[in-house]
């Protein structure tokens, strides 16, 4: 959580501290005795029960600046009575003081000590606390000015009302007042000024300066009051929405803020030099807010932030591009010219500092694939990855994604999941906290490539899915801000759109309230902008188990039970994205009670649509690699094993929630004499036994990023190497390096292969399954095809039988085939096997898979082209120009070629050549899908 940080001491014409704490002298120095004073009124120990035995209140300071050890010596949770030095006495109900010299209260000397930040706070947290001050230090030589009172920022008058000014200087001094450059107080050889202005002056922004003359120099610090103005109920233009509003004049642009229950709005920003003015306060109609800019230059980005009740910042919440101060870290190859965070914006609290961004006469994105259709649910094998551990560090683009697309073709997903990339806090996140809903955060790149690489990725067939994380908000979300307790850190009651208090036991960050009927607006809103705007296919929501105002704050199991509410909720939701969007993928993190996920699985199945639901089958596949028969059974990872009537169950092995399998396999992998799991060789070979019982099963799959390759990383892996639930989030290293061992590029091929069969044969997506072994470490899978027979004339009848022995010696088996006569056994050359009785006997190596199919699927054992027959392949072989592959006749059904990065390039056939003259000279990879549906791989060297 961030801290809600106020300064004290020196006040600044852009942010003031709060009335809340003094000091004495008014100028601390570091190794001087300073008195703290702090009013608690507003805070968090309020009315507190003071007792300076039972019930103290201690100070927890800390240095800002420092590079080591920042924490003071006493701060210890709960506190002891070792941090006696550490009590703040009680000098009336609401105000606490306590002396110390900082550098000995730190033990540091005074020029390692330039601000001190500090809080007061109860014996324990869950007691009380205020929220965080910084206390700027100062040296007995320094000459400053300045001033006490006022205290807050913005500072709004009203014509009548007094404005009490008091001016502080480190040494006499003689000090001069001015108001719009008129004097209007003075006062010689002295260390204070004090003076009462009465607010005369029409609305406006006015001009305040303090300056001190010691003789040797002057010292200036101004600030600026705002006399009000009524704000003026105008209705909006027809056509006007919340957000950005572009019309055909590129000098104008409209803005509209949707505030409820408020009576003003302030907007400033690059077009007017970032002051507060009457001149930009909001239009009002209804529960709206509007302003129209004129004198835009057309192409120029300009940022903007409004100012709420003439106390709250927030950015534009319908923004596409929003600012902030850590954009500065973005490096510029990721984001050309991106426009910084301007320092005249910039406020002392963290949660103040987003900023929105409109750009009249922009150049639209031209979209490049118009006749896409997505992938059917139940073939869908979907991708899911986080940029930022996808990449290395300076390569976390949406342009490096791009450049990738062919690694996922020849992979076989045709869905990419991206985890969110809605603009949220910081650049070093999994993306779960988000704070702006219709920005792509930048950490990634500008919005074009984004819209770029979805447009690629449908043209090459694969669907772009988006995880969205609506369940909660982080701060400063501008709805949240709108209505916040900032001193109990979280919503009033009266917000629109959270929950005071989360009604879940899983909540992080603010809970949305999903009853509000401006919740359900704001998540229409943004359900369709990301589907219409990016031309997405679907969303996969993050805890829509969470999606309920039925309240179960503590109870996972009453929160996890059949909810009515939370189904009509999820229903009408998913009932307007079809209006509009039909054919989107609704995928929900949903892990409630069987009979909730079916009925959500089922809701208007019979029109094409219904909810997909994630099936989380990483334990069960995890303690079969691990050779441990507790728990490994599978059976529900067929959804016509949990009832349900359609095959909407995306069932994974491995998710970001997940431990890798192949961490858990070489830290805690079971053995028995030389057989060992926890060897590399033995823990891969497993993965690919349990790829085999994973992919062959119909109904759509999910593979979470490197699976594929085994990566063999800790989910809690930190940052140093070590492991820890702290570190669940931490950016994870980056391994494709695997696809040059063996061991890792084998389980890769293994992993395309079995993805190529299933979208081969309708077997492994339509056909009916028997899975059989339960909590034993033998498993068989029988797939029957629909509808089935025990004479396939084709391998569009074709039936499968699958066989793993996950246990840690070899077994007999007896293979319960769904019928007698020839199979082939697919991982041994496609030999036939003749099956007599109802089930064959066969000896089984621990860790050994079986699949065998009914109608041949491999006519001779291949590795490569060349290996076909004698004298086959590609010639000639190098070539300038064009080349042939050497097969059978009628045996090539497709030809692909790809560069040495996995990017497919284009080629030309004609009859049996394939030119390739128009192509650069180097080393290209060939992919040959034959008649029999077998992928054949070579390499072709363009002279």
């Amino acid at each position: 959580m961030k801290k809600l940080i106020f300064f004290v001491g020196w006040m600044t014409a852009a942010t003031w501290a709060m009335a809340q704490v003094t000091t004495s002298p008014v100028f601390p120095v570091a190794d001087q005795p300073v008195t703290i004073t702090v009013d608690v009124t507003g805070t968090g120990l309020e009315n507190f029960n003071w007792n300076n035995t039972t019930n103290p209140v201690y100070i927890w300071a800390w240095l800002p600046d420092c590079s080591a050890s920042c924490d003071a010596p006493t701060n210890v949770n709960p506190a002891t009575t070792a941090q006696e030095a550490a009590k703040a006495f009680r000098i009336t109900t609401n105000k606490f003081q306590i002396t110390l010299t900082p550098t000995a209260f730190f033990n540091k000397p005074a020029a390692e000590i330039t601000r001190m930040g500090f809080l007061l706070k109860a014996t324990d947290w869950a007691g009380g606390k205020t929220p965080d001050y910084i206390l700027q230090m100062t040296t007995p030589d320094d000459f400053i000015v300045s001033f006490a009172t006022p205290t807050s920022s913005p500072l709004f008058k009203s014509q009548g009302e007094q404005l009490p000014i008091t001016a502080n200087v480190s040494e006499a001094a003689d000090l001069v007042l001015k108001i719009n450059n008129n004097t209007v107080a003075s006062v010689a050889d002295a260390t204070t000024l004090s003076y009462t202005h009465t607010i005369a002056e029409a609305p406006g922004t006015y001009d305040v300066t303090i300056s001190a003359d010691n003789g040797e120099a002057v010292k200036t610090k101004s600030f600026q009051y705002i006399v009000r103005k009524a704000t003026v109920t105008v209705a909006r233009p027809a056509g006007i929405v919340d957000g950005i509003n572009y019309g055909s004049d590129p000098t104008k642009v409209v803005l509209s803020l949707w505030a409820p229950g408020k009576s003003s709005v302030y907007i400033r920003g690059d077009f007017n030099d970032w002051k507060l003015d009457p001149a930009y306060l909001m239009n009002k109609d209804g529960e709206h807010f509007w302003i129209e800019l004129t004198g835009l230059t057309a192409g120029q980005e300009y940022a903007y932030q409004y100012l709420v009740e003439e106390s709250v910042w927030i950015a534009d919440p319908y923004a596409d591009k929003i600012l902030d101060p850590d954009d500065q870290y973005i490096p510029a190859s990721i984001y050309p010219n991106l426009k910084m965070f301007p320092s005249a914006a910039l406020h002392s609290q963290w949660y103040f500092n987003r900023l929105a961004v409109f750009q009249t006469g922009q150049v639209a994105y031209t979209w490049q694939t118009t006749n896409y259709e997505r992938p059917a649910k139940e073939k869908l094998i979907v991708y899911e990855l986080l940029i930022r551990d996808f990449f290395s560090s300076d390569e976390r683009s949406y342009q490096n994604l791009i450049d990738t697309i062919g690694y996922f073709k020849r992979l076989g997903a045709n869905a990419i999941e991206l985890m969110p990339i809605m603009e949220f806090n910081g650049n070093d996140s999994w993306g779960y906290n988000p704070a702006f809903m219709f920005a792509p955060d930048k950490y990634y790149g500008p919005k074009n490539k984004l819209k770029e690489f979805i447009d690629r990725c449908h043209a090459q067939g694969i669907a772009v899915i988006f995880d969205i994380a609506m369940n909660h908000q982080d701060m400063p979300n501008a709805y949240v801000m709108m209505d916040f307790d900032f001193t109990a850190s979280k919503p009033t009651a009266n917000n629109k759109w959270f929950n005071t208090d989360a009604k879940h036991p899983f909540n992080v960050f603010y809970d949305m309230n999903h009853e509000s009927s401006y919740t359900k607006k704001y998540l229409d809103t943004v359900n369709y902008y990301w589907l219409n705007e990016y031309k997405i296919d679907g969303f996969r929501f993050d805890l829509s188990k969470g999606f309920t105002q039925t309240n179960n704050p503590n109870d996972v199991n009453a929160w996890s039970a059949y909810d009515a509410s939370r189904i009509a909720l999820l229903k009408r939701m998913a009932d307007e994205i079809w209006s509009h969007s039909p054919e989107t993928y609704i995928i929900l993190e949903h892990l409630a009670v069987n009979d909730e996920e079916k009925e959500l699985a089922e809701y208007r199945a019979a029109e094409g649509k219904g909810m997909m639901l994630w099936g989380n089958l990483n334990y069960a596949y995890g303690q079969n690699t691990m050779g441990y028969a507790s728990g490994s059974d599978i059976n529900t990872i067929y959804y016509a094993n949990r009832n349900w009537t359609v095959p909407h169950l995306v069932g994974y092995m491995e998710s970001h929630d997940e431990e890798r399998i192949m961490f858990k396999n070489l830290q805690y992998g079971n053995s028995s004499g030389a057989y060992s799991i926890k060897t590399e060789v033995t823990a891969l070979d497993r993965v690919k036994a349990a790829s085999l019982l994973f992919y062959t099963i119909p109904g759509p799959k999910m593979l979470w990023q490197f699976g594929e390759m085994g990566y063999d990383e800790s989910i809690n892996r930190c940052p140093d190497g070590t492991i820890s639930d702290d570190c669940r989030v931490s950016a994870k290293p980056v391994k494709w390096e695997y696809l040059e061992e063996p061991l890792h590029a084998a389980l890769f091929d293994h992993t395309a292969e079995l993805i190529s069969l299933r979208k081969t044969y309708d077997v492994f997506t339509e056909g009916a399954v028997t899975i059989t072994g339960g909590a034993s470490l033998v498993k068989q899978v029988t797939l029957k095809n629909n509808p089935y027979t025990e004479t396939p004339a084709s391998t569009s009848e074709m039936n499968a039988q699958l066989t793993v022995n996950f246990e840690l010696t070899s077994k007999t088996v007896n293979i319960a085939f769904p019928h007698t006569g020839t199979w082939y056994d697919y991982y041994d050359e496609g030999k036939p096997v003749q099956v007599t009785n109802a089930t064959l006997p066969m000896l089984l190596p621990a860790g050994s898979y079986k699949l065998f199919t009914d109608v041949p699927l491999k006519e001779v054992p291949v590795t490569g082209i060349e290996d076909l027959i004698p004298g086959a392949g590609i010639h000639p072989n190098p070539t300038a120009n064009t080349f042939r592959i050497e097969l059978a006749s009628g045996m090539v059904r497709e030809v692909k070629l790809f560069d040495t990065k996995g990017a497919e390039q284009p080629i030309r056939v004609s009859g049996d050549e394939i030119d390739m003259a128009h192509l650069n000279a180097g080393l290209y990879l060939l992919r040959v899908t034959t008649s029999t549906g077998k992928q054949l791989s070579g390499k072709v060297i363009k002279k």
